[in-house]
């Protein structure tokens, strides 16, 4: 969202949006998104514009930002995987997926590749346990994964620009 045209459309989301959720807590997730997906992710400022927009304290809109694996409140890539690091994805593998997630895409786990390409990041059930071990890759969810199709996948989005 870069253009002034969709700076006035998210400006007037953002003013709306309080007044179509009249639970407050219910007003700050999809804000919260909106915010995200102009900068990448939700710094102090964008949490306290969060907090002035529902009435809710910072420290409430901080709470419901770090509960929610789908809102980032540090820079990630431009892709983002998410590997599922639960139960049924660990006992099918998962665990040696995050391991070799960290070999593929060079950086530690949660960290940016140095091109900014990409962010890999462990999750608490995605949801997709019937596609154990399973990831959500910029949101779509993938599974069954296996190292050769990870490093596959990690290596495409990491050299994509």
């Amino acid at each position: 969202m870069n253009t002034k045209h969709n700076r006035q459309d998210l400006h007037s989301f953002l003013s709306q949006h309080p007044s179509i959720h009249p639970e407050r807590r219910a007003a700050a997730v999809p804000i919260m998104q909106a915010l995200q997906k102009e900068r990448g992710y939700l710094n102090d400022a964008a949490i306290e514009k969060v907090a002035h927009l529902t009435g809710l304290s910072t420290t409430e809109v901080e709470e419901l930002a770090t509960f929610y694996t789908l809102i980032y409140r540090y820079p990630v890539g431009r892709h983002v995987v998410q590997i599922c690091d639960s139960v049924c994805c660990s006992i099918r593998g998962a665990d040696e997926l995050l391991v070799a997630a960290e070999k593929y895409s060079g950086v530690p786990l949660g960290a940016v590749t140095p091109n900014g390409a990409l962010s890999v990041l462990p999750s608490i059930c995605l949801g997709l346990c019937d596609r154990a071990p399973a990831a959500l890759v910029d949101g779509e969810g993938l599974g069954p994964l296996d190292e050769v199709a990870l490093e596959a996948l990690l290596r495409s989005l990491g050299e994509e620009d």
